[in-house]
């Protein structure tokens, strides 16, 4: 017996609910696909000033902006230039999807849950933050519905949210990709010769292998760098 046991012995509870799903889709999702993770550093500098400027309007927009909108935003933004990330292995198949539904993690007493913004790629990123508050309120309440939990063809993870820098998220099947976002933490870097003080974010991308290769990930990951980076880029794209 371990150090310090007491004749009590453990106190015992059965793997059930929530946690018993959530245990048999880690491992179905570990034992049926190759998965990779591969890391970057983003600067935040460009996303923190778009925000700090959306958070003076939240009277306007009638929600507080984020930056996981913002990343769900840029996210959703490369997804529908990159159909091959926003697919699917079934069968002998590969399904691209025809929009990004980006899952949002949220994590309850109970476990984690992983409702989805439908349709991210069509939407502002206003209405991201207005949908992306009420699947995370609703969340919490117990309100979730089938619809808000299905569909979603790519998932973002915010462990920078409780102190979190890099971690190796699993993917969330079908998707064969998902992506975490670390904590933005002031850190000294070189720009044009001279060090400086710049918010810089980790990013976690575990992707499916057997679909996705190392320098299609790598090209994801380059474009969402350049979008959180410059948002004004997005503008270019947008349809």
């Amino acid at each position: 017996p371990p150090a310090g046991a007491t004749d009590a012995g453990p106190k015992r509870r059965p793997l059930a609910g929530m946690r018993r799903t959530i245990a048999r889709r880690m491992m179905e999702s570990l034992q049926g696909s190759a998965q990779m993770t591969a890391f970057g550093r983003v600067d935040m500098s460009g996303s923190v000033r778009l925000r700090q400027a959306l958070v003076e309007r939240e009277a306007e927009f009638g929600v507080r902006v984020t930056y996981t909108d913002i990343v769900v935003k840029a996210v959703a933004t490369v997804l529908s230039q990159m159909p091959l990330i926003n697919a699917s292995i079934v069968g002998d198949e590969i399904l691209e999807w025809p929009d990004a539904n980006v899952g949002i993690a949220v994590a309850l007493e109970e476990g984690l849950i992983v409702p989805v913004v439908q349709k991210a790629d069509k939407k502002t990123l206003v209405e991201i933050a207005r949908e992306r508050k009420r699947l995370v309120d609703a969340a919490r309440n117990g309100g979730l519905t089938q619809s808000d939990l299905s569909g979603g063809t790519f998932s973002v993870s915010n462990f920078g949210s409780y102190g979190g820098d890099f971690e190796t998220p699993i993917l969330n099947p079908p998707q064969s990709a998902i992506l975490g976002i670390g904590q933005i933490v002031d850190e000294p870097v070189v720009r044009d010769g001279a060090i400086v003080i710049r918010p810089q974010m980790m990013l976690s991308m575990t992707f499916d292998h057997r679909l996705i290769d190392g320098a299609e990930a790598g090209r994801f990951r380059a474009r969402l760098k350049a979008y959180l980076e410059e948002p004004a880029l997005q503008m270019a794209v947008l349809r």
